[in-house]
């Protein structure tokens, strides 16, 4: 509701995962408010996630620049226009200096931020209401939801929308009409992921599909997004059988309504995932470099493939995490995705 009262601004830039793990909180705050304007800071690439929302008022985007200088610039510019539009709360579930500065330029009465360590480089310096978390082992949407409650907001659903409007899904779903008419439900495969600590076995990649595509039930589409082609030819070359490329999506939304055709989801830690769990598409993940614990999803149904310790240190060595990443062979996945597709 532009021109609400309170005026409210949520902060949280980058990654795309990252946003869509906040969208919970964002409907909390929407329920304990529902006459305020509600805002939402963020950044370029993630920007798809929120547009269209029908909790959000206004989405403020940050754009970088290659060019320090400008970037710069166009911060200080950002910083303004937080300041003009006199915010009455500012929530920062980002936590980072960049974060803090824009929080300060809020001068806004009510700032609810987490206190030290989650909150980093200095920035809880530029919060009022800080946020100590239970545990520093809690699930990322778990945090985001306990910073709502600061508010006094109460949370009963880990409820999600990722709007789509119609030329998407008519876009979609006529592809997935042509490509699909066999009567098989398919399977949505992500191999590339931009972290090599992340990056599951190209080669099991390959197993898997063959797998899935032997089992006589399934279709495979290995989908990818800007700069990714090769990664996704790659497993082809790898492959017995003969999955689908799916064309490059667009952008967010086009991956978003095609992934929730899927009967399921076959990834790593990114982005792509947690935009499947939030489309309700079944989920199979597997980690190597990054703690489950705080980085799995939530939402059910989903299955967690992980070879390391249960207390892994907050930084995992790369070395360590292609261990962990290769423990878990293409036989184990296959035998995650048949369970989570029976229950």
């Amino acid at each position: 509701m532009i021109n609400g009262v309170p005026r409210i601004l949520l902060i949280r830039l980058s990654a795309i995962g990252d946003v869509v793990r906040v969208l919970p909180a964002l409907h909390v705050v929407r329920a304990f408010y529902p006459t305020a304007q509600i805002d939402f800071a963020v950044e370029s690439k993630s920007a798809d996630v929120l547009t269209g929302h029908p909790a959000l008022d206004q989405i403020l985007i940050f754009e970088r620049n290659k060019d320090k200088l400008a970037t710069l610039k166009r911060f200080i510019q950002f910083c303004q226009t937080i300041k003009k539009n006199r915010y009455d709360i500012v929530l920062d579930f980002h936590g980072i200096l960049k974060t803090g500065w824009m929080v300060r330029a809020s001068h806004s009465r009510e700032r609810y931020g987490f206190s030290f360590p989650r909150s980093q480089e200095l920035s809880y310096l530029f919060t009022n209401k800080k946020v100590r978390l239970l545990s520093d082992k809690m699930n990322r949407i778990e945090e985001n939801l306990e910073l709502v409650k600061a508010l006094g907001a109460s949370v009963h659903n880990l409820e999600v929308v990722i709007d789509v409007d119609d030329e998407v899904r008519n876009e979609v779903d006529h592809y997935i009409e042509e490509s699909f008419h066999g009567g098989k439900e398919f399977v949505v495969v992500h191999a590339p992921v931009d972290r090599p600590e992340k990056q599951w076995p190209l080669e099991y990649y390959s197993q898997l599909c063959d797998l899935l595509l032997a089992d006589g039930r399934f279709e495979v589409l290995l989908t990818w997004g800007p700069g990714q082609r090769a990664v996704v030819e790659q497993v082809v070359a790898g492959c017995k059988r003969n999955p689908d490329i799916a064309p490059e999506t667009p952008d967010l939304k086009h991956f978003a309504w095609l992934v929730q055709h899927a009967a399921l989801f076959f990834g790593g830690d990114t982005g792509p995932m947690h935009i499947a769990s939030a489309m309700n598409a079944p989920v199979v993940t597997v980690f190597g470099g990054t703690d489950p614990a705080k980085h799995a999803p939530l939402r059910k149904p989903s299955r967690v493939l992980y070879a390391g310790p249960n207390n892994p240190p907050k930084r995992i060595r790369l070395e360590d995490a292609q261990k962990y990443l290769r423990a878990i062979d293409a036989e184990t996945a296959y035998d995650a995705c048949i369970e989570l597709l029976r229950s």
